[in-house]
């Protein structure tokens, strides 16, 4: 099966990897043949933004290598576009770009009826007139960010919720949104690359530590850590990684990843360390090293209908993990203690703070309590299927039908 995938920069993922990203990849593991068409134009780029301009420039760059392979059976494809969100000829303009760009790279690599699947909300025309299946892939509030006009993200969602043969969810609070609008509404929860992050767990005997792969890295900081991995946004609450460093004691509190907000703040603790972003291909390595996980996010309209994929990859690797009171945490905390009969685990697997303070408490106790490798090894196989595999698995399924 061929399949055309509009979604954000193919190159972005190269350390956080997005379920837009996991799905085309699993989807050519399988033996599909995909298009990713590099999408853009939710936003008006400021001129006065360095990176903005340079990311202008790099789109531009991208134009011009044409038909790209990043990989076994994925090309990319990334055509100018007019970002004027709030422009009705613009968008008109941009969707008539996007269909050209889609049928003449399918036409060039001989593909066969592709599947269109777009992450991407502002094209709800080039879903309608797709001669094929058409997929609205939905993983976010869009009209709950502050960088997008709320407006223009609330209609064009609903209009391609509306056109598209199939709307995927990422979270139960997206679906209940995108079920307004359609008939052929599905959840398709987060998924995890479980062999990656669970492949430095062996067996006691087996190493020093129970921990096999390289040393631990030359950046982290000795002693118990207490880490985070992801896109450090304003979606991250400062104060409560604060208050969580502060009650550490001895412990480090790690950041890893890109942030487009300003870090200066983590000087206030000496225990904060941020490492910048690290290859998706390096992540385990960190993460199994972590005596806790973190996920401190803030509570607002746009992180109460997210799904965080690190919450699978966490345990995935064994490390347990205290959140903030998102409802997706909530529910796999749930679902956590159906599939882990340990009663020490289940307590301690996925925990979910109701205020600063509980959630305080919770990383203190994780740390006062350290899991052992069995342990971790339990932990770690609850997640073996919740793969990404099996994942587009079910989203074949639901094409076929």
């Amino acid at each position: 099966m061929d399949f055309v995938i509009l979604g954000n920069p193919w190159h972005f993922g190269g350390d956080n990897p997005t379920s837009k990203h996991h799905v085309a990849e699993e989807l050519a593991a399988l033996g599909h043949r995909v298009l990713w068409i590099n999408s853009a134009g939710m936003r008006v780029p400021q001129v006065r933004s360095a990176a903005d301009r340079f990311r202008i420039v790099e789109k531009i760059q991208m134009a011009f290598r044409g038909l790209d392979s990043v990989r076994k059976n994925i090309w990319v494809l990334s055509p100018v576009i007019l970002p004027l969100p709030r422009s009705r000829f613009a968008r008109w303009l941009n969707c008539l770009i996007y269909r050209f760009t889609a049928w003449n790279g399918a036409r060039r690599l001989m593909f066969d009826k592709p599947v269109l699947i777009s992450f991407f909300l502002m094209v709800p025309s080039m879903l309608r007139h797709w001669p094929h299946t058409s997929i609205y892939y939905c993983v976010d509030k869009w009209e709950a960010f502050a960088r997008y006009d709320a407006e223009i993200m609330s209609v064009m969602n609903r209009e391609s919720c509306e056109v598209a043969d199939i709307v995927l969810a990422s979270s139960a609070g997206i679906l209940e949104q995108v079920s307004v609008y359609s008939r052929n509404a599905h959840l398709v929860p987060q998924g995890v690359k479980y062999e990656h992050f669970a492949r430095n767990l062996k067996k006691p005997e087996s190493g020093p530590g129970g921990l096999s792969g390289p040393a631990v890295p030359e950046d982290l900081p000795a002693g118990r850590i207490v880490g985070f991995f992801g896109l450090i946004d304003e979606r991250v609450d400062h104060e409560l990684v604060f208050k969580v460093a502060r009650a550490a004691g001895d412990s480090h509190v790690v950041l890893i990843g890109k942030t487009d907000i300003d870090m200066s703040w983590i000087r206030a603790e000496p225990n904060i360390h941020w490492l910048g972003p690290k290859p998706f291909e390096q992540l385990p390595e960190f993460v199994a090293r972590f005596s806790v996980g973190l996920i401190p996010y803030v509570l607002n309209e746009q992180t109460r209908a997210i799904n965080p994929i690190k919450l699978r990859e966490m345990l995935a690797a064994g490390c347990p993990v205290v959140s903030t009171n998102l409802p997706e945490s909530v529910m796999m905390a749930r679902e956590f203690k159906q599939l882990c009969a340990d009663e020490r685990i289940s307590a301690l697997g996925v925990s979910v703070a109701e205020n600063a303070d509980e959630f305080v408490r919770m990383v203190k106790q994780r740390l006062d309590n350290p899991l052992t490798i069995e342990e971790k090894l339990i932990l770690s196989r609850t997640m073996e299927g919740e793969t990404w595999k099996s994942r587009v698995q079910g989203i074949l399924r639901l094409i076929e039908k």
